[in-house]
């Protein structure tokens, strides 16, 4: 909607040096597409078009020329309170995503709501995590892998579900360092299970060192458990 667009643009760094910076740090978005507008700017600007009349005609209009037009939908989505209706709106976005950063800023509410969820939170989410895995879309398969880190490492996880990540490598980086993060994730509540799917014989070599270096790197891995990765890596 041209409002927002317009409002992005009174929003947007006076110099040019934060729309460099984020055109080197989200890599795969295209730099003509981005007028450099701050994140906690942008998650006002979807708490206006949240509170409009026009918050459906925006999660509509797809797709977006700007960058930030997507991440402003990404916050706006994330306040969907019901899982069917944040389901379809994925489903209408997330072929357009091309960038982590979009990506990994869908979190939607809907999600985290026992509530929402009748209570069977692993019951609603881990079909659609599985459909967004086998996804042929780098980022929708991203996403997938991001519900079961997000969403199902409490008391909905299920050890399975560390394979079901595995198998969703496809060899593209963006997709290898969801579960890379994932699996690092895991180690800090289910450590066995997540040092058993590290060390899987299956699992690509490069994506195990990956997972490795994300679990040593993480400060809520215990020290112990870093050491036992370090021996894994060899």
């Amino acid at each position: 909607m041209r409002w927002v667009e317009d409002r992005l643009r009174e929003l947007a760094d006076t110099d040019d040096q934060y729309r460099k910076f984020n055109a080197r740090v989200v890599a795969t978005a295209d730099p003509a597409t981005m007028l450099g507008v701050r994140v906690p700017r942008l998650r006002r600007l979807a708490r206006e078009v949240s509170r409009s009349d026009g918050r459906i005609a925006f999660l509509a209009e797809l797709p977006h020329h700007w960058y930030e037009e997507y991440l402003v939908h990404a916050f706006v989505l994330n306040e969907t309170r019901e899982v069917a209706q944040a389901t379809r709106l994925l489903d209408a976005l997330l072929p357009f995503v091309d960038n982590w950063c979009v990506c990994d800023a869908l979190n939607p509410r809907a999600f985290h709501d026992g509530q929402a969820m009748g209570g069977r939170t692993a019951e609603a989410l881990v079909p659609l995590a599985k459909r967004w895995m086998a996804s042929d879309h780098t980022y929708t398969r991203r996403f997938g892998i991001s519900i079961l880190m997000r969403d199902l490492l409490g008391d909905d996880f299920d050890p399975t579900q560390l394979r079901q990540a595995i198998a969703a490598d496809n060899g593209e980086h963006y997709v290898r360092m969801m579960i890379a993060w994932y699996l690092a994730e895991a180690l800090v509540s289910h450590r066995d299970d997540a040092l058993a799917a590290i060390a899987l014989p299956e699992l690509d070599p490069q994506l195990r060192r990956m997972a490795i270096r994300k679990g040593i790197e993480s400060l809520r891995v215990p020290a112990e458990t870093k050491d036992t990765l370090r021996r894994l890596r060899g």
